[in-house]
């Protein structure tokens, strides 16, 4: 029988979801190549050797990230030729608006990963050195190496004017698991003792246990150690942060995997597949033993300040 004009012909509903889902499949599989085709574009920066330290606020302030608090992020500030007096505003802008000033977020200002060496600390210097005139500043110093200690006297004056926090990145307490994670890094035990004697000049001192790893540095065995060792350098708190995977550091942080750890790259293809982060359920079963282990430790610890 021949169909009226203008007449609808409705399809079952069964035939609508197979088509969406075949859409869908399809789709997926023309976007796989043109990811791969990406990540082999996008090289790590220098010579793509894997760095782990992707997680700890690359500075980008991607939409997909939670949102986080504005702050003056000191390792995007470039010379100018009127240097001095520009940053001067905008730190005294920052403390009106009380939005904290950081140094370490985006890179390690001890560890250049360029290689510029002593410039690059001293580039790192020039900038704590212009908060001295601040009064009632929020700062917040990130690095991941025992040359902050070549600082320690001027930490030592800003803390006496401002309300400063010096945080330490350690993924972990063991030395041989530490040199295949990161290999040139200081070892665990100097960063630990370093951030002792920071803390012994009353100022107050942070671990970050970074990046946790599933089944490397996870659980209670690898990282009781490390706690253990925060509490004894009168460490006020620790933080841990899981591997946040940007898409140009996933080519060398699976090749590196392949190497150290082949058993458990099918399980970090899995996890990362698709994401940056891990699963929010994943995410809670890592993080649970460490929240118990900061509970037990008796963390955060008092701090009395200076008065």
């Amino acid at each position: 029988m021949s169909e009226k004009p203008g007449s609808v012909t409705l399809r079952p509903l069964v035939e609508d979801v197979d088509a969406d889902a075949a859409w869908l499949r399809a789709s997926v599989e023309a976007f796989e190549p043109r990811l791969r085709e990406l990540e082999q574009r996008e090289e790590a920066p220098g010579d793509g050797a894997w760095s782990l330290r992707p997680d700890l606020g690359c500075g980008s302030h991607c939409r997909c990230c939670p949102p986080r608090r504005p702050v003056l992020d000191l390792d995007r500030w470039r010379s100018r030729q009127d240097d001095a007096l520009h940053l001067a505003r905008h730190l005294a802008a920052a403390v009106e608006a009380s939005r904290a000033i950081v140094l370490g977020a985006s890179s390690d200002p001890y560890a250049d990963p360029r290689g510029t060496g002593a410039a690059h600390r001293s580039r790192s210097r020039e900038l704590l050195a212009a908060c001295r005139d601040l009064e009632g500043a929020e700062l917040h110093l990130t690095t991941a190496s025992p040359l902050v200690l070549c600082d320690l006297d001027l930490l030592v004056e800003l803390d006496q004017a401002s309300s400063l926090i010096v945080e330490m990145v350690v993924p972990t307490a063991h030395q041989e698991l530490s040199r295949r994670l990161e290999p040139g890094a200081a070892d665990p035990g100097e960063r630990l003792s370093a951030l002792g004697e920071v803390a012994a000049e009353g100022i107050v001192t942070h671990l970050r246990v970074a990046p946790l790893l599933p089944g490397i540095t996870d659980g209670e065995a690898a990282l009781r150690p490390l706690l253990d060792a925060a509490a004894a350098a009168g460490v006020v708190d620790v933080e841990a942060s899981p591997l946040r995977l940007p898409w140009r550091a996933r080519r060398p942080f699976f090749a590196w995997l392949q190497r150290e750890f082949p058993e458990l790259l099918p399980r970090y293809r899995r996890l990362y597949r698709w994401r940056r982060t891990l699963p929010a359920a994943v995410r809670q079963d890592l993080l649970s033993p460490f929240h118990r282990l900061r509970l037990a430790h008796g963390f955060p610890q008092p701090h009395a300040g200076r008065g």
